[in-house]
């Protein structure tokens, strides 16, 4: 043996024992011994620590065991012959048992086959050794996977030879070569385990099986032989032995394993061990497993997790046909991360490839390992990839952000109509319409632009909670408020008694709490059971695109929003002729059809964005933009812009000349036309009351003051006189015909101080006429 090229035994059984510590083993202890004398293996002891995963010396401990194996493949005429280089156990109990169980049972049969032809056969056949060539040849004929078989006899069993093993097997070429091994070497040697353990196992006859049988032989022609009967002894697979893997040194030349099991002769009566029977398997046609154990296995295999792949971002692959020898795998990108040589046909590194350059940095040699072989990671949101190319459609930040900066401005425009409120609360076109009410529709307003916030940044739960969340409130804040006022108009209009109705801004607010109230448990009670989530699609042109969830949640809140407006239009269309100062309930009543169409609009078109493609999600922002600002941003121009034009116009101006400047709804029934006496008489009171304020203090002439009060007293009989006109028709529709005669006199009585004889008459009080200044009496006009 060449000791220069190749470690000694017991430095190769010293790696044995390594495979063995690594299957859990914490100590091992090597001690054959044959009872043939003069035949004693060597004994070896070995005390070594476990070596852990984390270490990394187990990865090392099989590197330098296949490094062994790739040596002896490499100098194989360099060695002595023998099988003494072997390997550990954990190979057995991997392939040996589990794998090549069928080519096993080939030998097992031959085994039987052999015992019985030593038993009862002719000496011309038992002496025929082209008999016992030919039943090894064709067994190795007979399965492409058996490297070699034999029929290996102890000592002087056969003839007058010392050692007698007809051996058969593949040659490089492929062709089959017949030969008798114990010419080469001594197989009674203290390295042949595979022959003295099926020997060992011979020494106990009573732990095999016998067979009993018949047998009816030709006697001539026509006629059978007496019938016999037969016993014999027997073998099972069980009663065989796989040897530890060893490089056959003298025959095959390879790393192999081999199965055998004892046949045995017939003497006096007796069965006694004779041979063994054995099939030899090829480590090259044994692929390893150098990869991690998938998770939950059992299996024993001492090259697991061995393998130099870059865990971070690839995966351990094995790959089959290589044999027995190290990287025998491939390294994949794992799942999010690419090939970095794109135009590469083969997406992976290869393992010899990487235990070579591995090998090279543990030398110290310059070397690719640390650097190289690693994969790329893939575009933000790609699951799989070939290349860089991006997987999801990268949203236009420019866009986004003038749109959220528009949003920004209009919002910061709310704290300003909130000191508008507050600054000019006491001016008539402010008071009018409830400054309380006009604030909670602008906080309303703030929250139905949040949404826009949250919608500037990816789509997340988060943000798809919170854009549900501020969308609905705002509506049922800004909307309510708007829709309440309405109601209010409404129910003072239809009242048809003479009881005065009053319903304050605290009633209104009470009623929209509850309002908010109903909206809040929904969304609590959507996000408790099934909370937005964030959903993949693919677009048109391929590549993934995020956005919040739409489910029956969403539709039914949209319906809800939908029966709320129509609620709001019913109401608009009832107040639609009330009198209304300013022009308020026309106002809402835009804004509530406004809104009603746009979201109608922007749900149906919803629809059409998401299916079956979602759109892009800057186009649903800039959907979402526009609707916030063709609704909330026109209803708070319809509600405020006339009122600030109003203030501006009269700022500093006397009060009475901007109440002047009332403005009556024209769809209202109760306005007039320009020939109306009603509208008369009201400018000319109107006037009466100017002139009367403008010049009483500085008139000297008793006489002039008591003919301007005559006058305002008669075109207040005048306007009395026309209203009972009005509830004299109403009454003749109902049949009231009681209060009709009561109407009547009154309108007798109102005629005769009108008429152009009479004198007009006025309070006096000791003897001085009374001055009735009508300026003083101011309608409540609170509802």
């Amino acid at each position: 043996m060449n000791v220069d090229m190749f470690m000694s035994g017991r430095e190769v059984l010293k790696y044995a024992l390594y495979l063995q510590l690594l299957s859990h083993v914490s100590s091992y202890v090597v001690n054959y011994t044959i009872h043939t004398p003069a035949l004693v293996f060597k004994e070896f002891d070995a005390e070594i620590t476990t070596p852990t995963e984390e270490t990394g010396q187990h990865r090392d401990v099989i590197a330098e065991f296949l490094e062994i194996v790739e040596k002896y493949e490499k100098n194989k005429e360099n060695c002595t012959a023998g099988t003494q280089y072997n390997l550990g156990q954990g190979v057995i109990q991997q392939y040996g048992k589990n794998r090549f169980r069928k080519q096993a049972l080939e030998a097992v049969t031959r085994a039987n086959f052999l015992t019985r032809i030593w038993m009862k056969a002719s000496p011309e056949v038992l002496n025929s050794e082209y008999l016992f060539y030919t039943q090894v040849r064709s067994m190795v004929e007979g399965d492409p996977v058996i490297f070699a078989a034999g029929n290996c006899h102890d000592k002087e069993e056969y003839k007058n030879y010392y050692l007698f093993c007809p051996y058969a097997y593949r040659t490089e070429n492929g062709q089959i070569n017949v030969k008798d091994l114990s010419v080469e070497y001594d197989y009674l040697g203290n390295d042949s385990e595979w022959f003295y353990m099926a020997r060992m196992s011979a020494s106990k006859l009573e732990n095999f099986n016998f067979t009993v049988g018949t047998a009816q032989y030709r006697h001539n022609q026509t006629m059978q032989g007496p019938l016999t009967n037969e016993s014999a002894i027997t073998v099972t697979y069980d009663d065989g032995h796989w040897s530890l893997p060893y490089f056959d040194c003298g025959g095959g030349y390879i790393w192999m394993m081999t199965y055998t099991v004892p046949f045995f002769g017939y003497k006096n009566g007796a069965f006694k061990f004779k041979g063994t029977s054995g099939i030899d398997i090829a480590l090259q046609n044994v692929d390893i497993d150098q990869c991690p154990l998938p998770p939950g296995s059992t299996e024993q295999n001492v090259f697991n997790n061995s393998a130099r792949c870059k865990t971070d971002t690839t995966q351990c692959e094995p790959i089959q046909g290589l044999g027995f020898r190290r990287g025998s795998y491939k390294c994949l990108c794992k799942e999010g991360f690419y090939f970095p040589d794109i135009t590469s046909s083969q997406k992976y590194f290869n393992g010899t490839e990487i235990e070579n350059e591995y090998a090279k940095k543990k030398k110290g040699e310059p070397s690719m390992y640390d650097k190289g072989f690693n994969c790329l990671p893939c575009a933000p949101g790609c699951d799989t990839c070939e290349d860089s190319s991006p997987c999801v459609i990268t949203l236009n930040w420019l866009q986004r952000s003038v749109i959220l900066g528009i949003s920004g401005l209009i919002m910061c425009c709310i704290p300003a109509l909130v000191w508008f409120t507050v600054q000019y609360k006491d001016v008539k076109v402010l008071k009018a319409a409830s400054p309380v009410l006009l604030r909670i529709v602008l906080l309303g307003a703030f929250l139905l632009y949040c949404p826009l916030i949250v919608g500037y940044f990816e789509a997340s739960v988060l943000t798809c909670c919170l854009r549900f969340w501020f969308r609905e409130i705002g509506f049922s804040i800004s909307y309510g408020a708007l829709l309440l006022k309405t109601w209010r108009i409404s129910v003072v209009f239809r009242v048809r008694s003479a009881q005065r109705i009053k319903i304050s801004d605290a009633d209104l607010i009470k009623r929209l709490i509850v309002v908010v109230l109903v909206f809040a448990a929904y969304l609590t009670a959507r996000t408790v059971a099934r909370p937005s989530r964030v959903v993949e699609g693919r677009h048109v042109g391929g590549l993934k695109a995020f956005q919040c969830s739409s489910d029956w949640w969403d539709h039914s809140a949209a319906i809800g929003e939908l029966l709320f407006l129509l609620w709001g239009i019913r109401l608009c269309i009832v107040v639609r002729k009330a009198p209304s100062e300013f022009n308020e309930s026309r106002f809402i009543s835009w804004a509530i059809y406004n809104e009603t169409l746009l979201s109608l609009f922007l749900n149906v078109s919803m629809i059409f964005l998401q299916d079956p493609f979602p759109a892009n999600p800057d186009l649903l922002y800039l959907v979402i933009f526009i609707h916030a600002n063709l609704s909330t941003t026109v209803t708070l121009t319809f509600l405020f812009g006339s009122k600030a034009y109003l203030v501006y116009k009269y700022r500093g101006k006397n009060q009475n000349e901007v109440q002047h400047t009332t403005m009556v709804s024209k769809g209202s029934k109760h306005t007039y036309g320009h020939k109306s006496p009603t509208l008369a008489t009201d400018n000319n009171t109107t006037d009466a009351n100017s002139t009367y304020e403008k010049y009483g203090n500085k008139q000297k002439d008793a006489g002039e003051s008591e003919s301007l009060l005559e006058k305002d007293i008669q075109e207040e009989f005048r306007r009395l006189y026309t209203q009972l006109e009005l509830l004299k028709q109403r009454n003749m529709k109902i049949g009231n015909r009681h209060l009709q005669h009561k109407l009547s006199a009154m309108t007798e009585a109102a005629q005769k101080e009108d008429s152009p004889d009479s004198t007009p008459t006025s309070p006096n009080m000791n003897g001085k006429r009374v001055v009735i200044n009508l300026d003083d009496y101011h309608e409540s006009t609170t509802l």
